[in-house]
């Protein structure tokens, strides 16, 4: 940096640097911003063209595979299967309710009364 002659190094006026650093995190945020905002379009319909693949993907390989085994398994197969999963589903049932049953909380009582919750003991 050359001095002119007029000037003297009172006059010359010293960039702080904190200064500096201001205008680079200002400026870096606004380039960084313009880049976004060119970019975010791009970048938002790789993002949607990408997640259309993957669900329909998954789609066609879930009910392709379901069609294929529906028509490949065979019919006593199928039956088996429904027969198996029903009573399944109805012992599951069948414990829920006898669960159920034994966790209903015991009756409470007023005062001066007697709340029978079973068989009596001593008549056993």
């Amino acid at each position: 940096m050359t001095m002119q002659e007029n000037e003297t190094p009172e006059t010359t006026p010293e960039k702080r640097h904190f200064e500096s650093v201001r205008e680079a995190v200002r400026s870096g945020r606004e380039e960084a911003c313009e880049k976004a905002k060119t970019a975010a379009p791009k970048l938002k319909s790789t993002v949607a063209d990408t997640i259309h693949e993957i669900a329909y993907g998954a789609a066609f390989g879930a009910f392709f595979a379901g069609a294929f085994a529906k028509e490949l398994v065979p019919k006593a197969l199928k039956e088996g299967l429904y027969k198996g999963a029903s009573a399944g589903k109805n012992a599951a049932k069948k414990a829920r309710d006898t669960v159920r049953d034994t966790m209903k909380p015991a009756p409470k009582a007023e005062p001066g009364e007697v709340i029978d919750i079973g068989p009596d003991p001593a008549s056993a």
